[in-house]
């Protein structure tokens, strides 16, 4: 399955650039990125929990960067597996930046997403009509973090949109280990994290 799309962002093109490239801002940015870090300048591993037609996916992946032309340029590979559903994916992403004015940049992006097992076999149509749902949340929080300031655990950006999302998690704190019981995550989701 294709997907392309382009969508405008209100900061300038090196920094909308930077924060493709950063862990905290892009796990706070893409919906249901419950886990990034990166392992060196072209490695990162995480987790992603989504629901495609109340069915949960939650998937530990890895991405590498096959190419980089800074700041016009990245292209990714990424790939993922839900043991449980016997679900697995993979995505060549290539994301490019150029400037739209002096504070603007365009972002325009093409996936080339394969998916197989259970995800898979809901059809081409639902998976779409979730990546849109996905793509529009996305680009929402990604442009408010980028308008806030440079990418980093300081900027603004992530714990508003954090926030919003009631996930008041601090940006900084490691993201909830799969070792926490489920019942735990959806206390502290529900009531806050004790102080």
């Amino acid at each position: 399955m294709k997907l392309t799309s382009s969508f405008l962002v209100p900061a300038g093109h090196d920094r909308v650039f930077a924060h493709f490239l950063d862990p905290d801002s892009m796990r706070v940015a893409v919906p249901g990125c419950a886990e990034l870090v990166r392992s060196d300048d072209t490695h990162y591993r995480g987790r992603l929990v989504n629901e495609i037609a109340h069915v949960r996916f939650s998937a530990g992946f890895s991405a590498e960067i096959v190419e980089l032309r800074e700041p016009e340029q990245v292209r990714a590979l990424l790939k993922g597996e839900d043991h449980r559903l016997g679900s697995s994916i993979k995505i060549d992403a290539t994301l490019a930046v150029e400037p739209d004015g002096p504070d603007s940049a365009k972002v325009g992006y093409s996936l080339d997403v394969a998916i197989w097992g259970k995800i898979g076999r809901l059809g081409e149509s639902i998976v779409r009509r979730r990546s849109q749902e996905v793509e529009r949340e996305f680009v929402a929080a990604f442009a408010e973090i980028c308008a806030a300031g440079p990418p980093g655990p300081g900027n603004p950006g992530l714990q508003r949109v954090l926030d919003r999302r009631g996930q008041g998690a601090a940006v900084d704190e490691p993201a909830v280990s799969a070792r926490v019981p489920w019942w735990r995550r959806l206390l502290t989701r529900l009531f806050g994290k004790r102080r």
